[in-house]
């Protein structure tokens, strides 16, 4: 076991390689003829829909593109698809959905993908989202029985026959040495006695990591979309240990995560074994978390989709639910039952003297990090076991659900007390019942769902969506939740879509389409904190507002400028002569984006941005920032692609920074900030070796003009640039 402990991540990340290649000459896989502008697709559809997220650390949305990925090599059929396939394409709603099943009920089925333009609520702008990934024709297999309520689902034979299966592996790394990897610092401290007198002293070395700078991420998946899912992911963060150790619960990776899914077989409509997701209603009870904020899409960003239950294919290592999930129908009843039991990250305060386990935690830790001494002593440091189910009426226009579960954690969570959580959650139990209803009636989608949590605090979400006319659609939706409302498994769309708690706000969406070609998108939000909360002593206040004007000439082609005003109350922090309670004070920042794309000839994409901020707390000077930068897209023939970046940014206060979409390896994305004044570029070479075999590099580098060290504390670089070089293999079978 210490020789594997050993082994460099570089080392492992070969042997899966070396597997791979082992296995690759069976493989087979269909040739890939897909347009650039097809290609840049998913890559489109991701930014257009978490481009306004803010976060800060990368994201994996590879489930997603793996979902589109599968849909370009075998487009859904439109003429048989459910609701719950259609639901994942991008740009698409249960308005769109109910009113394309009703025309095909009327006037038969598409015979083109281009009568979709004659389907109410299809506008140009929505069909170019999701073209890439549809068709009209009887080419799937296992689109059978499209009349019946329950189809049977396709025959064991047809899947083994049509299974596709893939290997990833990924390796990142920065360049530059951070002082984490760096020898511990000796230190000495004297040791005195009673009196106070040194008697000697202790050697002291300083905190490093644990592990080797490298990320390491390897996943092996085999599925017949969307009937049948097999997968195992592991991944290793830089700084933590590749090892081998069973009473920590570490099997090499440092998480590991694996699944087994059916789906649509008759009255079987989902059962996984492993790591699942769950999101029903409009996310407060459940949610699996990659909802999607306030940002362009002003109409279909305020319901979240009710999949259901999905098979767990990523790397968050706090999205997750393990154990088993299954919905059975009977007729237009939906149940669902499922159990999940997990270890969280937790900062532990108080263990047994005895037997080392944990009787008190004052937090769930988020990051999934364990490369210190102090984050590997939080490292799955609390149980949760959470089992319930979920009872739902559903026809084409009416979906009515109820669900319960249960939380139980294996020890006490109990914050320390200060002005702004005095309602967090508390204790050991809790439990959670929601009512959700979702109805089509015309133009109209009404949606909601109400819950209530065991401190008794209530949460709220409800809207509606409707197009007003074929050039006109707009989104009203409306949230409220109590102070003491506790749901740690929902995500909704919010203000702080991850903290259900102290928020009650409104919104107005508006979407105007005069002509093909022009787009008009605005919304308002204006919210309310009845409490506290961070960096606010008393209730507070605020709204935000945003206008895009969008010009399509032609496909390809896409301008658009956007303006965005974000207003909220603050404690001022720095408190006049004589003045000793502290006091809010209005903040603002403003942001002006104009933003060019356009394809030249077949092989080029180039898109260009400009984007100014600025900010201001109370009667303060205004804090500005500017980004500008160039993309480039090249495709060589049907095999190598290229993407670059160059941009240049001058945003020296941190809350006037920038936040832009960056393109990464397939399954790999990041919204950084651009912060401070320098210079970024990255470039990016996607090689497609064989027909199942490709392959990625990138390469990004920044440059401060004003810093001679990056980062603070194990994180810090000495010197002025942080690059960064990524390596993926994609072998399909």
């Amino acid at each position: 076991m210490k020789a594997i402990q050993r082994i460099p991540a570089f080392f492992h990340w070969q042997l899966a390689l070396l597997m791979g290649l082992l296995l690759g000459g069976q493989l087979m896989a269909q040739t890939d003829t897909l347009s650039l502008e097809e290609e840049t697709g998913i890559d489109q559809a991701i930014e257009d829909l978490i481009l306004n997220a803010e976060v800060e650390e990368q994201v994996d949305y590879s489930e997603l593109t793996d979902y589109l990925e599968s849909l370009r090599r075998r487009p859904l059929n439109l003429n048989t698809a459910g609701a719950e396939e259609l639901r994942l394409l991008p740009g698409m709603n249960d308005l769109m959905i109910y009113n394309l099943q009703r025309h095909i009920e009327q006037f038969g089925k598409l015979t083109s993908v281009y009568e979709l333009q004659a389907v109410k609520g299809f506008t140009p702008a929505a069909i170019e989202q999701f073209l890439p990934y549809v068709t009209c024709n009887e080419s799937r297999l296992k689109d059978i029985s499209p009349g019946t309520l329950h189809p049977a689902g396709p025959p064991p034979e047809e899947v083994l026959q049509g299974l596709e299966g893939e290997l990833i592996s990924r390796l990142v790394w920065v360049l530059e040495e951070q002082k984490g990897y760096t020898a511990a610092d000796t230190t000495f401290r004297p040791i005195l006695n009673d009196a106070g007198e040194p008697v000697g002293q202790d050697t002291l070395l300083s905190t490093r990591y644990a592990g080797s700078p490298y990320r390491s991420y390897t996943r092996l998946r085999v599925r017949y979309n969307p009937n049948f899912s097999f997968a195992l992911t592991g991944e290793k963060d830089p700084g933590e240990a590749f090892s081998w150790k069973p009473r920590q619960r570490q099997y090499g990776y440092d998480f590991l995560s694996g699944h087994l899914a059916i789906q649509g077989y008759g009255n079987i409509k989902n059962l996984v074994i492993g790591d699942y997701t769950l999101q029903f209603g409009q996310g407060i009870a459940l949610s699996r978390g990659l909802g999607f904020g306030k940002g362009a899409a002003v109409i279909n960003s305020v319901k979240m989709p009710a999949y259901g239950i999905r098979p767990y294919a990523s790397v968050n290592e706090n999205q997750y639910m393990r154990g088993v999930a299954g919905t059975f129908a009977l007729g237009q009843l939906y149940f669902t039952g499922f159990f999940s039991k997990v270890q969280l990250d937790a900062s532990v305060q108080q263990r047994d003297t005895l037997t080392e386990e944990v009787e008190l935690v004052s937090s769930i830790q988020t990051s999934g990090l364990h490369r210190t001494p102090s984050e590997l002593a939080n490292r799955r440091a609390i149980g949760e076991s959470l089992a319930g189910g979920r009872l739902a009426y559903q026809n084409r226009s009416l979906t009515i659900g109820t669900t319960f579960y249960l939380q139980q954690f294996d020890s006490e969570i109990n914050r320390p007390l200060n002005a702004y959580n005095q309602f967090d959650f508390r204790g050991s139990q809790n439990e959670l019942l929601a009512l959700d209803v979702d109805w089509v009636f015309q133009n109209f989608n009404f949606f909601g769902e109400v819950a209530r949590s065991k401190s008794g605090g209530i949460g709220l979400a409800a809207g509606v969506m409707s197009s007003l006319a074929p050039t006109v659609d707009v989104a009203l939706h409306l949230r409220h939740f109590s102070k003491d409302f506790h749901s740690s498994r929902g995500y909704v769309f919010a203000e702080r879509p991850t903290t259900l708690q102290n928020e009650s706000g409104l919104y107005l969406g508006l979407s105007i389409h005069p002509t093909p070609q022009w787009t008009i998108s605005s919304y308002f939000d204006q919210f309310y904190f009845a409490w506290n909360r961070f960096r606010a002593s008393y209730p507070s206040r605020g709204y935000e507002a945003m206008v895009q004007l969008e010009y399509k000439p032609k496909r390809g082609t896409q301008i658009y400028v956007r303006y965005r005003s974000d207003n909220k109350e603050q404690d001022a922090g720095e408190l006049p002569p004589g003045q000793k309670l502290d006091f809010l004070v209005p903040t603002n920042k403003q942001q002006a984006r104009l933003h060019v794309q356009t394809k030249i000839g077949r092989d080029i994409l180039v898109r260009n941005r400009m984007e100014f901020s600025w900010y201001r707390k109370g009667t303060e000077k205004n804090s500005r920032g500017f980004l500008i930068y160039q993309d480039l897209i090249y495709k060589f023939g049907f095999k190598l692609r290229l993407t670059a970046r160059y941009a240049l940014f001058d945003a020296p206060a941190y809350d006037a920074r920038i936040y832009a979409y960056e393109n990464d390896v397939l399954g790999f994305f990041s919204i950084p900030p651009y912060y401070r004044t320098g210079s970024r570029y990255y470039l990016i070479l996607n090689w497609k070796v064989s027909r199942s075999l490709e392959c990625w590099l990138r390469f990004a580098q920044s440059r401060f003009r004003d810093l001679d060290e990056i980062g603070s504390g194990l994180e810090s670089i000495s010197g002025n640039t942080r690059s960064e070089l990524k390596f993926q293999l994609r072998i399909k079978m």
